[in-house]
């Protein structure tokens, strides 16, 4: 009862984003990037919508849009852990980084040759700051990055009603993204003999190659974006 109630809830509420995400005009370039089997996508967090599109951009990828599962951090509670859980698939990251089951649950996903969607900018929207978990995926199951560029995005205000929350983002959309780009990039694998040696530094030194990327990629009005949201 309690997961169909999770269901039901997650259908009304995740719906008129799913829709609002369709009205957005989606350019989608460097499908053939993408790797058979598992792989970690690093896609930059540039909107509430990101997930959406990026789910939209893998229709005629069967494998990548059946067992994509997300990795991710969410600053609320227990309810809305599994609403997303349920919606979404995937595991959720505690910011203590006590418990490590999530990270266990995506390198045994990964094994499968599974696909793992990670934002290495994690719940820290827009800004700069990339975190080493992805690198750290990447090392311990020898599967390759794939970073991915959104170019722009807009995010509504934490706290805005739930029963409102769809009319603000699509009209921050309407506004300034009625059109999206996606760019996949050429993934990124791991030295393990490097790792094996290095440890933590080499976690740093994939994680640059990582932002270089995607920097290389990166349009210029995707870096004013972020720039603004740090204001």
């Amino acid at each position: 009862m309690v997961n169909f109630l999770l269901k039901f809830a997650g259908f009304v509420g995740f719906l008129p984003m799913k829709l609002i995400a369709v009205l957005v005009i989606l350019k989608v370039h460097g499908r053939e990037h993408i790797p058979q089997g598992g792989c970690i996508l690093c896609p930059t967090h540039m909107g509430d919508l990101d997930a959406y599109f990026i789910r939209r951009s893998l229709h005629n990828n069967p494998h990548f849009d059946k067992w994509n599962r997300y990795l991710y951090r969410l600053e609320s509670g227990p309810w809305a852990h599994r609403l997303f859980l349920t919606w979404w698939g995937g595991w959720i990251l505690e910011d203590t980084g006590k418990n490590l089951k999530p990270l266990r649950g995506a390198l045994q996903w990964l094994e499968q040759e599974r696909p793992v969607t990670i934002f290495p900018q994690g719940h820290r929207h827009g800004e700069s700051t990339f975190y080493q978990g992805a690198a750290f995926l990447a090392c311990r199951s020898d599967k390759p990055l794939l970073p991915l560029v959104i170019d722009r995005g807009v995010f509504v205000a934490e706290g805005t009603p739930f029963y409102v929350f769809p009319f603000f983002v699509l009209w921050r959309y309407l506004r300034r993204a009625r059109q999206v780009t996606l760019r996949f990039c050429e993934p990124l694998h791991p030295d393990l003999e490097r790792y094996h040696h290095e440890g933590h530094r080499y976690l740093e030194c994939l994680t640059k190659q990582l932002i270089k990327q995607i920097t290389k990629e990166e349009p210029r009005t995707s870096r004013q974006d972020r720039r603004e949201k740090q204001k």
